[in-house]
Formats: C-alpha cells, sequence, structure tokens
C-alpha cells in the first residue's frame, strides 16, 4: 500500500485524516478557552465553511458546545471532546507521529 504524503520546504507533511482535523480543532478550542469559527479555521488552516461543517459535527456528538456571547458564537470543549483529545494523543504516540501544531497560535 504507497502512503499518501505532500512535500514541503521543511520535510514530508502527512495528510491529515478526518480525525487529526478533529483532534487539530478541539486542540485549538482548549488552547484560547473559547474561541470563535474563524480563529479555529485560520489556526488549523481550513476553509471557514469547512470549519464551521467539521464543527456543527462536533457540536452533535457533544465533543464541543456553543457559547453565545455579546451576539457572537464561541465554541467551547466539553469535558467529551478533552477525553476525545486525550485518546487522540496516546493513538498517534502508539504509532509514533508527532501532533501536528496550529498553524498561527493567537
Amino acid at each position: 500500500m504507497m502512503k499518501v504524503m505532500k512535500i514541503s520546504l521543511e520535510g514530508p507533511i502527512h495528510k491529515r485524516t478526518r480525525y487529526d482535523i478533529y483532534a487539530m480543532l478541539i486542540r485549538i478550542i482548549v488552547i484560547h478557552g473559547y474561541c470563535p469559527l474563524t480563529r479555529a479555521a485560520r489556526s488549523t488552516n481550513l476553509p471557514v465553511d469547512r470549519a464551521k461543517n467539521i464543527l456543527e459535527f462536533l457540536e452533535e456528538r457533544g465533543l464541543v458546545e456553543v457559547v453565545e456571547e455579546e451576539k457572537r458564537r464561541l465554541f467551547r470543549v466539553t469535558t467529551r471532546g478533552r477525553q476525545y483529545l486525550e485518546m487522540y494523543k496516546r493513538m498517534i504516540g502508539f504509532v509514533g507521529m508527532p501532533m501536528q501544531e496550529p498553524v498561527t497560535p493567537f
């Protein structure tokens, strides 16, 4: 089976799976506590519409929740979301892959 990789100036980059993207979005929200959609999208290098769809999916599954604050929709990680992130970290540790860093830490 052939491994799919993208090449960058820093070296090979593995193609992200949906589970990698879920973990990255959850991690960004954990870092900031409360996080608006655009910050989450930029920090994970995703288009805003795709990040919105994924965050809605994560909300439906109880991994994040929406908090309305001063006419702004902010996302917050639930206990279940933190459990997912911890499980994800352990899983990638088993296969020896480092967790990707956010693109732009605000």
